[in-house]
């Protein structure tokens, strides 16, 4: 992440799954004809991309992006939009195995990426381009970008973007409870000091800068919030996803790093950083911090916009394309969550601790600021119909004006280096240099990778199923108060499943 943090310091200083897949042509009439592929099919005039987006960024991409280049090209592109990460898979298992070739560009999230060039369901881009062309191109992209995308030394992917999650909230709804969550404070110390022995840290005080918070401070903040009544409700004002996907996975990892873990740890399962992650989850449920919805309805991040807008939650955990669409006004689509938007608030993610005490208030593990790094790339079937128009497509998405512009309006993470280095006259916006002034703090304060490894769904599923089966069904408690113990021995099952998968043993 070196390259991309130092790219942004000038500007510090200024769905449906795959059994039912939707496809359409993304518009325009076909116009001309296509050039020749360099290898596979030759000269093929319909391809299919797959892709994952939300729904306006969608319409963006089929209407702005992928319509030019059909016109350009002469071409039809159809799309195909996909659920989980399993359903990738397995469209490109059958493509392999039908000997119907249709798919010609994929949109590859991070824990995808080992995975499909480890099964051969991807080409090499060397052997459409050649290796000098290929690196006069990959020198146009961050190069850490470039590096995630390369497996033993061969590149297989075009960078798209990258993100990180960082806290959004509401300022005003923050500064309230900084001002006033003393109110509650004594009836908090108890409440923590059932599970925890001991109660609030010696000499706790809630933190006027939210970049500053460690997970005490957040809990005293959504606490106030609880017990409060807004718009003749009290409830928890606190959310993050939990639908059986991989957005509710990161949520995991980055709870888990949070709390001093490493990436290995989610290849582990039942180590003390999980315990520790596992055991804040379950106080925030117990004390009535989230939000309950998210239990019962499974939220999305577009869930917990509407939240956002309903008043329901005042602070959750964001990409910058969240904050973006949270935002809104950067682009006719993106009509905004927050009621008002110019109380939209964000910074780093809090620092993990133990919900564990010492004998003299201080917590017996502390954790870190770290946050998640993730992306997507795009990759080229080994079975396009025509790579090179394949590749072209790639190059085209990514070329400056277009990735700028995509950029601009929805808040990507921009991975060329020409976009990196004008980041300060390309976001004209107070809010929108926010966004990434933080997102650069963030990656200074720690970032990681969730592991990359030919099994991940399968890893990804359990990690799932865990937090849903212990948080979800509250299997936590012992006697009435939160055991890491006991979570500890709900997590040992899963924790196998989990090292089998990985092939990490015990």
């Amino acid at each position: 992440m070196a390259a991309l943090a130092a790219g942004l310091l000038a500007l510090a200083v200024a769905a449906t799954g795959c059994t039912k897949p939707t496809t359409s042509q993304s518009g325009g009439q076909p116009q001309g004809s296509s050039q020749q592929a360099g290898t596979g099919a030759q000269g093929a005039k319909e391809m299919t991309v797959v892709i994952r987006m939300m729904d306006a960024q969608d319409q963006y991409f089929r209407e702005q992006i992928l319509k030019k280049f059909e016109q350009e090209k002469g071409v039809k592109l159809n799309v195909v939009t996909f659920d989980k990460e399993d359903d990738v898979l397995e469209m490109l298992r059958i493509e392999k195995e039908s000997g119907k070739h249709t798919i010609g560009l994929v949109k590859t999230v991070d824990t995808l990426v080992t995975p499909l060039v480890e099964q051969g369901y991807l080409m090499p881009l060397k052997d459409i381009v050649g290796e000098e062309q290929l690196q006069k191109d990959l020198a146009e992209y961050a190069a850490d970008a470039v590096a995630f995308g390369t497996k033993n030394g061969v590149v297989y992917y075009i960078p798209r973007k990258l993100e990180t999650n960082t806290m959004l909230y509401s300022k005003s709804m923050v500064a309230e409870a900084v001002q006033n969550w003393r109110k509650f404070e004594a009836e908090l110390n108890e409440a923590v000091k059932k599970h925890n022995g001991y109660g609030l840290p010696k000499g706790f005080e809630v933190e006027a800068d939210p970049n500053q918070w460690d997970w005490y401070d957040l809990l005293a903040v959504g606490y106030y919030w609880a017990n409060t009544e807004y718009n003749g409700v009290k409830t928890g004002r606190i959310a993050h996803r939990t639908r059986k996907y991989e957005g509710t996975t990161t949520e995991i990892f980055t709870k888990v790093l949070q709390a001093g873990g490493q990436p290995e740890d989610m290849l582990k399962g039942d180590t003390d950083a999980v315990v520790d992650a596992f055991a804040w989850e379950a106080l925030q449920k117990e004390l009535g911090i989230y939000n309950p919805r998210m239990f019962t309805e499974e939220w999305t991040g577009g869930s917990i916009w509407q939240a956002i807008a309903e008043g329901q939650v005042f602070l959750s955990f964001m990409h910058q394309i969240d904050a973006f669409f949270v935002h809104g006004g950067s682009h006719p689509t993106m009509q905004g969550y927050m009621p008002e938007p110019d109380d939209m608030g964000l910074a780093i993610m809090p620092a993990g601790v133990s919900l564990a005490m010492n004998p003299d208030g201080t917590p017996q593990r502390v954790g870190t600021h770290m946050s998640n790094a993730s992306g997507w790339w795009w990759g080229i079937p080994a079975t396009s119909p025509d790579p090179k128009l394949s590749y072209e497509l790639a190059r085209f998405i990514t070329s400056y004006e277009v990735h700028l512009a995509e950029s601009k309006a929805f808040g990507m993470m921009p991975i060329r280096r020409d976009v990196l280095d004008g980041l300060d006259q390309a976001f004209e916006e107070p809010w929108m240099r926010e966004v990434f002034q933080v997102a650069k703090a963030q990656y200074e304060a720690g970032t990681a990778f969730k592991p990359t490894l030919k099994t991940w769904p399968q890893v990804s599923n359990q990690w799932l199923e865990a937090w849903h089966e212990i948080i979800g069904g509250g299997k936590y408690l012992k006697d009435g108060r939160i055991d890491a113990k006991t979570i500890r021995q709900h997590l040992q099952p899963h924790a196998e499943k989990i090292r089998s998968f990985a092939g990490t043993g015990n």
